[in-house]
C-alpha cells in the first residue's frame, strides 16, 4: 500500500487560485459557520482558513453552539445579506437543522458548495461546480491517471454533502458508479469496482475484507477519535489497496482549494430570492396538500417565508431591519421543523397501542401550526407596513398575499386535524 501523493495536483489548483485572486481589484471574501463542539467540521474550516490565507482571501468566520439551530441559520443570514461576503461555506453535519433548511437560506450567487436546488441545477449541465467534496474526489482520481469514462467505483454513503454528490458527479463524468449506504459489511457479494470512495464520517467503517486487493482507496470521511483526526479506512484495510489517500492531508485539503475556487466563479450567478426555488412547489401543495396537517403547514411556512425574503432581503433597508426580518425567518422555519416533527410522532403514536401517548401526540401536533400562523400574522404586519420602490413592490404584494393564504391555509388544516378522532 502507498499514500497518494497529492502535492502535484495542490499545486497546480493553488497556482490557478492565485491567479484568479490576483485578477479581481477587491479581494475575494469567504463566509464560514461552523458550530462548537464538532472537531472534524472545526479541522476542514482551519484547512480552509490557511488556503484562504495563502491565496489573499479574507475570511469570516462564525462559530455557533451546538445546540442552538436558531444562532446557525442567523449567523448564515448575516453573512448572506453582508455585501462583503461573496460566498458561504456551512460545515456540515449541523445539528438540530436538515440540510434543506440551510439550502433554502442560500441564493446561488453565494452557494460555495453547490447545495441548493439552484446550483445542483447549474452543476448538471455543466454551468457551475459540484460540491468541493465531489470536484476534490474527480481532482484526484484524474491526478492519479483513472479514466473516469471507465472506472468502475463503490461509493460507501449517501450523504447529501458527502457521498451522494460524489456519486453523481462521477456518474457524470462517465464513471460506473455503485453505492451502498447501509453498512458495507453486510453487503455480500459486493459490486465488482476500481475505485473504493468512502464518505462515511465514522472510523474504521470499511473492514479490510472490503478492500479488493490492488485497487485504489479514496478516504473521505472523518471524525475524531483519541483526541485526533481520522479517516474511515484503517490501517489494516488501508493495506490491502494499492493506493489510497492518508487522514489528514488527503481530500479534505484538496477539498479545501476546490471550494476557493469555486468561490471565485460564484459572481457570474444570478442572484435569485431566496428560497425561491420552492415557491412553486409550495403552492401546489398548499391547494392540495398531501397530508392532513404537518405537510401542509411545513409547506405553506416556506412558500410565505420564500416571498417574504424575495421582498425583503433585497430593499435597501438597514442592518438592523434585515436583522429583524431573518429573524422572524428563522423563527418561522423552526416552527414549520417543529411542525413536521410533531405530525411524525403522531403518525407513529397511531401505529402504537398507548391512547394515551396518541392522545398527547395529537394535542401536540395540533398545537403547532398555532404557532406557525402566530408568526404568520406577524409577517404579514411587516409585509403590510413595508415601503418599496415601484419595481420591488410586485415582491412586497406577492409576499404578503401569500403569506395572507398561507396564515389561512394552516388555520384550516389545523381545525380539521383538531377534530379529528385519534
Amino acid at each position: 500500500m502507498a499514500t497518494v501523493d497529492l502535492a502535484p495536483a495542490m499545486g497546480r489548483l493553488r497556482s490557478e487560485l492565485r491567479r484568479r485572486t490576483a485578477l479581481r481589484r477587491r479581494g475575494y471574501r469567504l463566509g464560514i459557520v461552523v458550530e462548537a463542539a464538532n472537531p472534524a467540521g472545526a479541522s476542514f474550516a482551519r484547512s480552509l482558513e490557511r488556503e484562504a490565507a495563502s491565496a489573499a482571501i479574507a475570511v469570516e468566520r462564525a462559530e455557533v453552539p451546538a445546540d442552538r439551530p436558531d444562532a446557525t441559520l442567523l449567523a448564515l443570514d448575516r453573512l448572506v445579506v453582508d455585501p462583503r461576503v461573496d460566498g458561504v461555506v456551512v460545515i456540515q453535519p449541523v445539528r438540530g437543522i436538515r440540510a434543506e433548511v440551510i439550502a433554502a437560506h442560500l441564493p446561488a450567487s453565494k452557494d460555495v458548495e453547490a447545495i441548493t436546488p439552484a446550483a445542483r441545477a447549474m452543476a448538471a449541465d455543466g454551468r457551475h461546480r459540484g460540491t468541493p467534496v465531489a470536484e476534490a474526489c474527480a481532482v484526484v482520481l484524474e491526478e492519479l491517471g483513472v479514466d473516469l469514462g471507465r472506472a468502475r467505483v463503490l461509493v460507501v454513503g449517501h450523504g447529501p454533502s458527502g457521498g451522494r454528490p460524489i456519486a453523481q458527479r462521477l456518474l457524470a463524468a462517465g464513471a460506473q458508479v455503485s453505492v451502498v449506504q447501509r453498512d458495507v459489511a453486510q453487503v455480500a457479494p459486493l459490486p465488482p469496482y476500481d475505485v473504493l470512495v468512502s464518505a462515511v464520517g465514522r472510523a474504521g467503517v470499511i473492514p479490510p475484507a472490503v478492500v479488493v486487493p490492488g485497487t485504489i482507496v479514496l478516504d473521505v470521511g472523518t471524525s475524531y477519535e483519541g483526541g485526533r483526526l481520522v479517516g474511515d479506512v484503517g490501517e489494516a484495510a488501508a493495506a490491502r489497496a494499492r493506493l489510497v489517500t492518508p487522514v489528514p492531508g488527503g481530500v479534505g485539503r484538496v477539498t479545501a482549494v476546490c471550494a476557493l475556487l469555486a468561490l471565485t466563479e460564484l459572481r457570474g450567478h444570478r442572484p435569485g430570492p431566496v428560497a425561491s426555488w420552492s415557491l412553486l412547489e409550495t403552492a401546489a401543495r398548499i391547494v392540495s396538500p398531501a397530508d392532513p396537517a404537518g405537510g401542509a403547514a411545513l409547506a405553506a411556512v416556506t412558500g410565505a417565508l420564500a416571498a417574504a425574503l424575495d421582498g425583503l432581503c433585497r430593499l435597501h433597508g438597514t442592518p438592523e431591519a434585515i436583522a429583524d426580518s431573518g429573524g422572524l425567518a428563522v423563527r418561522l422555519l423552526l416552527a414549520a421543523d417543529r411542525d413536521r416533527t410533531a405530525f411524525g410522532a403522531y403518525q407513529r403514536a397511531r401505529r402504537g397501542h398507548d391512547p394515551g401517548e396518541r392522545a398527547r401526540a395529537h394535542a401536540e401536533a395540533a398545537r403547532v401550526p398555532g404557532e406557525i400562523a402566530a408568526l404568520l400574522e406577524e409577517l404579514i404586519l411587516r409585509l403590510d407596513g413595508l415601503t418599496t420602490t415601484e419595481a420591488l413592490d410586485v415582491d412586497r404584494v406577492l409576499g404578503l398575499r401569500l403569506a395572507e393564504t398561507a396564515r389561512e391555509a394552516v388555520l384550516r388544516l389545523q381545525a380539521v386535524f383538531a377534530s379529528q378522532a385519534h
